[in-house]
């Protein structure tokens, strides 16, 4: 399955993973070979498992790096801001697991859930879990990994209660893992909240004109503020981010609708089609026409 990063899901995901009757979402052989961006930050209130299967990426979560090469295993909790970049121009690909605290829990709030689940899914001090390629455990992880991607793609009878089973040895391994490095401190809550903020503002107003005194003020900092704090974030300008964030809505429109190229670009905020199509191209490779020809 190969997934094209300005068309990934952006800040608090829309998606449902999974369904009400099993929670649990598998997404195999997620593979990119453009330059930079692979993921852009986005939050879910699910958990997920990240673990890479070639190549290398550099993940941020909850704003902290973490270099994660073949066979690096990430457990992402709940409702963090995280995103993906390539490493070195590397052609990458990886796997994720993406499940609800709902899916596992306890109904009778045992020592499992009140000790060991309620912690992580609660959590407010660790952003990530990280299994190193290189770590004894690693090997174990992977063929549990393995035995779950079987199991989920299988027809066989019964396939929910193994896959649910293999999750939790996985959860075993990954959450006595000590993180100390990824402790957060006050700032960092902070900060996590006014990203979520912006993402969000921008979310809801990205048909509108928006200038930089209106996104700094949508957090209150100054301009320049306001700039220096995006940049750190999310390792791009505020204009860059929200063209791309139009570009990614613009997509949804080119493959889903009958609306003339003028039309959406206007729909998704941008002031002449003119820009649009240059902006569109820069970030995709081709036109506007080209991308819809090919879905």
């Amino acid at each position: 399955m190969k997934n094209n990063p300005v068309n990934s899901e952006f800040f608090r995901e829309q998606v449902t993973h999974g369904n009400m009757d099993f929670q649990l979402q598998l997404y195999k052989d997620m593979e990119y070979h453009e330059k930079g961006l692979i993921l852009y930050n986005h939050w879910h209130e699910e958990a997920e498992i990240l673990f890479v299967t070639e190549g290398a990426i550099e993940l941020v979560v909850d704003g902290i790096s973490i270099f994660a090469e073949k066979n690096t295993v990430v457990l992402i909790p709940p409702n963090l801001l995280h995103g993906a970049y390539q490493y070195q121009d590397q052609k990458c690909r990886f796997t994720s697991i993406v499940f609800h605290q709902d899916f596992i829990a306890s109904k009778n709030g045992d020592i499992i859930q009140t000790q060991q689940l309620d912690p992580f899914f609660d959590n407010t001090f660790i952003s990530s879990y990280v299994l190193s390629h290189n770590e004894r455990k690693n090997e174990t992880v992977q063929q549990l990994l393995a035995e779950l991607i079987y199991n989920y793609s299988s027809s066989e009878p019964y396939r929910e209660l193994i896959i649910k089973g293999y999750l939790f040895q996985i959860l075993y391994h990954l959450l006595q893992k000590e993180q100390k490095h990824n402790l957060k401190s006050v700032s960092d809550y902070v900060n996590e909240e006014r990203k979520k903020k912006i993402l969000s503002f921008m979310e809801e107003n990205y048909q509108n004109p928006l200038d930089l005194d209106e996104l700094a003020k949508a957090i209150s900092l100054s301009k320049e503020q306001f700039c220096r704090f995006f940049k750190h974030s999310f390792r791009s300008t505020p204009v860059h981010y929200l063209n791309r964030y139009r570009i990614n809505r613009s997509m949804d429109l080119l493959k889903e609708t009958s609306m003339s190229i003028i039309d959406i670009a206007i729909e998704v905020g941008f002031e002449s089609s003119n820009y649009f199509a240059v902006s569109f191209k820069k970030a995709t490779g081709m036109t506007p026409s080209q991308f819809r020809k090919m879905t």
